[in-house]
């Protein structure tokens, strides 16, 4: 890794949420079946059932769908998988399933040939980049489903870049919370019923492998002991892919 910092992006999807509604009820087989086999007017010429198609739209735009919270969705993905699949495909898309975690999301197709980027991107400051690994680390230690994390614990851990940055708490605050303000809006962070305290995304379990998260952790400790940390944009382009506005 060089001396000079490259910028680290977040890849997004920017459309607008998709609720995953059905407008039936869940509990009406017959109608849910009826509903998914029905056209949708002359000018419509999909293939795929509707609950389907739903599900390819809530993955292209994203961030995810989670089995725990669009089950409707997740029904349709493990049903019409090979369908979905092709029809990310054709957008050079990529489909990544984690089923155990019940997880399911896209990605621009890594290739080495050059191909057009569905999904956009966000550059990520170095605290930005230090936020997420230390969200990164809390799930990964989490005991339970779901891992919850308040500002206040995340003004500790970047405590040291203000140091390193010389600047005063207040400067530090306004750019943490510049950065608190990026991972919400790209549903890293979820908000609660409690104020300034948030649910970390699962997503960010699959984001990283262990070779990079070594890599970029390394290089942040080295810019913090030299005091070179100031405004530079992240130290490794490290695709951190692929989250979107949250889809309820």
């Amino acid at each position: 890794m060089t001396d000079t910092p490259r910028r680290a992006f977040l890849q997004v999807a920017r459309p607008a949420p998709f609720d995953g509604d059905t407008g039936v009820s869940p509990g009406d087989p017959a109608a849910i079946e009826a509903a998914a086999d029905a056209a949708f007017g002359p000018r419509d010429h999909g293939t795929m059932r509707a609950d389907a198609r739903r599900a390819l739209v809530q993955l292209v735009r994203g961030p995810y769908v989670m089995r725990q919270r669009h089950p409707n969705l997740w029904s349709a993905l493990e049903s019409d998988e090979a369908a979905i699949r092709r029809s990310l495909g054709d957008l050079f898309l990529d489909l990544i399933i984690d089923r155990e975690a019940g997880l399911a999301f896209s990605r621009n197709l890594e290739t080495d040939q050059e191909v057009p980027k569905m999904l956009r991107s966000t550059p990520l400051t170095l605290i930005d980049t230090a936020l997420i690994l230390f969200l990164r680390d809390l799930l990964l230690r989490g005991t339970t489903g779901r891992v919850f994390v308040g500002r206040d614990e995340i003004d500790d851990q970047l405590a040291p870049y203000g140091q390193a940055a010389r600047v005063d708490q207040v400067a530090l605050g306004k750019r943490i919370g510049a950065s608190v303000e990026k991972m919400k809006k790209n549903s890293i962070l979820q908000t609660t019923g409690e104020e300034e305290r948030y649910e970390i995304s699962p997503i960010l379990r699959l984001i990283f492998d262990a070779s990079q998260v070594s890599a970029v952790t390394a290089e942040l400790v080295r810019l913090v002991q030299s005091g070179s940390v100031g405004d530079a944009a992240a130290p490794e382009e490290t695709d951190l892919s692929d989250d979107a506005e949250e889809a309820e």
